[in-house]
């Protein structure tokens, strides 16, 4: 009876460690996902950073030989002006969406890894 209940304390300990090891590897596989996903927000941010001064570059060039040629500013210019604006608002806010999701999802992976640590003392 004894040794049925040692080897049952030890499976169970056994069990136990494996699921705690099982959980640690699926909190640091959501980790380097989550590494992922900044790092594609970043990505992204530095390239609307990129695209935006380039659009301004082009609008500037037009308005200045606009100015020089003497001729007003064309309302087709202040129109993709106003639409570049308006896309690049819209991604900014979809940026916003995104990185609250990923905050989420980032408070979910610590929780983890706060209970992998817990299982492992």
């Amino acid at each position: 009876m004894t040794k049925l209940l040692g080897s049952l304390i030890v499976i169970t300990g056994w069990i136990t460690s494996a699921q705690a090891a099982s959980q640690c590897a699926e909190v640091a596989e959501d980790l380097k996902a989550m590494q992922k996903a900044q790092q594609n927000i970043s990505d992204s941010l530095i390239g609307n950073h990129s695209s935006f001064a380039s659009i301004l570059e082009g609008y500037s060039d037009t308005l200045s030989t606009s100015a020089t040629l003497g001729q007003p500013v064309t309302k087709e210019a202040v129109t993709n002006m106003n639409e570049s604006a308006k896309a690049f608002r819209l991604r900014g806010q979809n940026a916003q969406k995104l990185n609250i999701k990923l905050n989420q999802a980032s408070d979910q992976v610590i929780a983890k890894a706060i209970e992998c640590l817990k299982s492992r003392r």
